[in-house]
């Protein structure tokens, strides 16, 4: 059987597929961080859940809604979310693709904490529209 905090990450990955703004708002914590690697205008810490939405548009702006987030796996305790995912997008006529593990800290349910390791930090930051 999946771990609760596993099931929470996944519903919320759906939650963003879907563009679900109300079914986010109840799986993420309001004063959430986002510790998010690059060189682009979308790198930085983004903290609390309204600048967290406000990334979101952003980040389907920038990549003319062409992002894409699928899991491979998705591991969890009582504290900790660890995902393996392929993250995607449009850029210049081809398909950017990047692995990346997200480490996160997660209670009472709520997502509180992410940090993106991406594979390949030029891609990454290509997919983020750099």
């Amino acid at each position: 059987m999946e771990h609760s905090n596993a099931a929470a990450y996944r519903r919320t990955a759906d939650g963003f597929r879907a563009r679900d703004s109300e079914a986010l708002a109840q799986l993420i914590a309001d004063d959430v961080v986002w510790h998010v690697p690059g060189g682009t205008p979308l790198a930085g810490d983004i903290q609390g859940v309204d600048a967290l939405f406000r990334w979101f548009e952003r980040l389907h702006q920038v990549t003319r809604g062409t992002f894409k987030l699928r899991e491979h796996d998705v591991l969890a305790s009582e504290d900790h979310v660890v995902a393996l995912s392929d993250m995607s997008s449009e850029r210049d006529g081809h398909r950017v693709n990047v692995n990346v593990v997200s480490v996160m800290h997660f209670r009472d349910g709520l997502q509180r904490e992410r940090w993106f390791h991406p594979s390949d930090p030029v891609a990454w930051d290509s997919l983020l529209g750099g």
